[in-house]
């Protein structure tokens, strides 16, 4: 991101970065869309059967004061901490950010580049505010769609110039 941006300022261009923060990220996976999502990516049978299995029909109860509540059947979220839940948020948000893909976001040596991410770290990027406007809203949309709302406190936006 920094030599990308060093790159940008030698040129005397702006570069506008927005960095979107959704409320709840991991918690608002719903188990039955992120395993219609990597079904459709080119994943090992025994890797996909094993996700399956760690997320797939779990169930809960709450003990308290040593009385154990009504079990409940748990439909939504990836595993805190766990070292495979960055990749599986990553692999699930992918269906909102392939919108994106041939939107405009700012040419570098003859690429078209739009975003950068890391689990739920998502940075939209533009030449201009208008470009990133629109990716903002088609993002917003495709994420709305997932459950995955976006912080509107904790999103903002840099321009990065001279």
């Amino acid at each position: 991101m920094l030599q990308t941006k060093e790159k940008r300022i030698e040129k005397q261009k702006y570069l506008y970065i927005c960095f979107i923060d959704y409320v709840k990220a991991f918690v608002c996976v719903k188990h039955d869309t992120l395993l219609e999502i990597i079904q459709g990516f080119d994943i090992d049978a025994k890797d996909l059967r094993l996700i399956r299995n760690m997320y797939y029909g779990q169930k809960a109860a709450i003990r308290i004061k040593g009385e154990l509540g009504e079990w409940v059947c748990i439909q939504k979220d990836v595993r805190q901490g766990c070292i495979q839940s960055p990749d599986l948020f990553n692999l699930y948000s992918e269906k909102a950010l392939k919108t994106i893909r041939m939107c405009d976001g700012f040419d570098l040596e003859g690429a078209n580049y739009n975003n950068l991410r890391y689990a739920d770290d998502i940075a939209l990027i533009a030449d201009s505010e208008e470009k990133l406007q629109r990716l903002l809203k088609v993002v917003a949309k495709e994420s709305e769609r997932l459950g995955l709302r976006i912080n509107c406190d904790k999103t903002y936006v840099l321009v990065a110039s001279k």
